[in-house]
C-alpha cells in the first residue's frame, strides 16, 4: 500500500510539473537547455530563468 500511494505520489508531482511549463495564456514556454543547467539549483526557479533570459538578450 505504501509503494501504491508513493508511485501516486510520484506522478501527480510529475503532472504537475508538466502543468506548470504553460503560461496562463495556454502557450508551451520553451526554455533553452542551457538555462536549465544553469538555474537548477537556484532556490527560485522561475525568477532564475527571466533573469538568464534577460541577461542573454542583452
Amino acid at each position: 500500500m505504501k509503494k501504491l500511494a508513493a508511485f501516486c505520489s510520484a506522478m501527480l508531482l510529475t503532472a504537475s510539473f508538466g502543468v506548470s511549463a504553460f503560461t496562463l495564456e495556454g502557450k508551451e514556454v520553451v526554455i533553452p537547455q542551457d538555462a536549465m543547467k544553469y538555474c537548477a539549483t537556484a532556490p527560485s526557479f522561475w525568477v532564475c530563468i527571466s533573469d538568464y533570459e534577460r541577461m542573454k538578450k542583452k
